[in-house]
């Protein structure tokens, strides 16, 4: 990435944090006040958007300073063939969170409780998504995106307001007891929050390489994560407390609301669902060597299926579960990133791709022992808090590295003295 295309701070925190204003982030800090009290739901929504973050500045200086994106980087640290591993798993993920995102939109719509009329939302709305991202109509997903995040900003601010009249005020809020307090562990949502959010911080480089230094990355990441997904959860934990109903389409019945919710959120996750979709079939295509058009066609049918389910067996309940299963992949991913470039590598990469090799088997080994160590951890022990952070592929990827690690460090060192 040259020097000439560097954006400014200002814009590519717009940028950032315009991703956090979402439906899903709204469903998240709705889910939070449906389990846990206000101050509680604060402290839980402040703290995995501090942890999501701190990835995001470690994983996001990768790419200010070897100005890379994610892919790239993913080639110097996986290899150019096991680079395919990750592309395959990322591209799974967002798949899985784009058909969510459709059924999060579906389930606001009128008449979402008949199975029948839900299968026709999800099909016409998928299709709609997977028509706009297959003929490309840039200017109408500009227009999409300038009109939809004010409209979501607005659509909540009313709801909330609505939602506050409706408890009895901020003070009544503060004091409601949730509908389903004491059924889940605050550790464990804040793992489930770290897991929504960590495939956002891996990417960061995307967006990085075109910032212009270290504070670039870090205020932000936290102009993304901590004022944007931190603010938004609290405008949906205010909604959960308030209402308590089972999923934001009673929610937006009982405001009275569901014509501008249906607006809403519609136009806003045009622009999000254009990216995801196009973000997994590129991915999918990247890993298996497929056609785009086949794979984007492949993602959307999916997606349909995936946002279906979704809405039919209770929105919450189902993105809860998956975010709860992706927590087992990416902390693994993000781990060995951190590890590999911050110290194995000692912050360089080498020059060109031409000396990488075809697979990094420390890596790819670190990977998936990371992964069966999660399912263990979380399958086996019902841990719902560590096997959502970077810390076991981290320290295992550096366990798998010590001879390159100590070659690096080495190296280092030699080159210091000679200066």
């Amino acid at each position: 990435m040259p020097e000439s295309a560097q954006q400014s701070t200002l814009d590519i925190a717009l940028v950032r944090m315009g991703v956090t204003v979402s439906s899903s982030d709204l469903l998240f800090g709705y889910t939070i006040g449906l389990y846990f009290g206000f101050w509680q739901a604060l402290l839980i929504a402040l703290g995995y958007s501090a942890l999501v973050a701190g990835a995001s500045m470690l994983i996001g200086y990768i790419g200010v300073r070897e100005r890379t994106s994610f892919a790239l980087s993913s080639r110097f640290i996986f290899g150019r063939d096991g680079s395919r591993l990750v592309s395959l798993v990322m591209a799974v993920i967002i798949a899985g969170f784009y058909g969510y995102i459709l059924g999060i939109t579906v389930d606001v719509f009128p008449g979402h409780t008949n199975p029948a009329i839900l299968g026709v939302y999800s099909v016409v709305l998928g299709a709609i998504f997977l028509v706009i991202s297959a003929l490309g109509f840039a200017g109408g997903l500009r227009w999409a995106s300038r009109v939809g995040v004010p409209l979501m900003i607005v659509l909540v601010l009313v709801a909330d307001i609505a939602a506050v009249h409706h408890a009895g005020g901020l003070h009544a809020i503060a004091a409601i007891t949730p509908k389903l307090a004491g059924k889940m562990a605050l550790a464990t949502m804040i793992g489930l929050g770290v897991s929504k959010w960590l495939a956002g911080a891996i990417i960061s480089p995307d967006l990085m390489r075109f910032g212009k230094n270290g504070w670039t990355v870090v205020s932000t990441s936290l102009a993304e994560f901590v004022v944007g997904n931190f603010g938004f959860n609290l405008l949906g934990l205010i909604l959960g407390l308030s209402l308590g109903a089972s999923d934001l389409g009673r929610a937006f019945g009982l405001l009275g609301i569901t014509a501008l919710a249906t607006v809403a959120f519609i136009v806003q996750s045009i622009t999000v669902e254009m990216n995801e979709l196009y973000a997994a079939s590129l991915a999918v295509s990247n890993a298996l060597g497929v056609g785009r058009v086949a794979t984007n066609i492949a993602v959307g049918v999916i997606g349909i299926a995936i946002g279906y389910y979704g809405v039919v067996h209770g929105i919450i309940g189902a993105f809860l579960g998956w975010i709860g299963d992706v927590g087992y992949a990416l902390p693994a991913l993000a781990g060995v990133m951190i590890a590999d470039y911050f110290v194995v590598r000692r912050l360089r990469y080498p020059e060109g791709l031409e000396g990488v090799a075809a697979v990094n088997w420390r890596a790819v080994a670190a990977f998936l022992v990371t992964i069966a160590v999660n399912l263990y951890l979380g399958l086996g022990l019902h841990d719902t808090f560590w096997h959502s952070m970077p810390f076991i592929g981290f320290v295992l990827y550096i366990v798998f590295s010590i001879p390159q690690t100590l070659r690096s460090w080495s190296a280092k060192a030699a080159g210091s003295a000679a200066d």
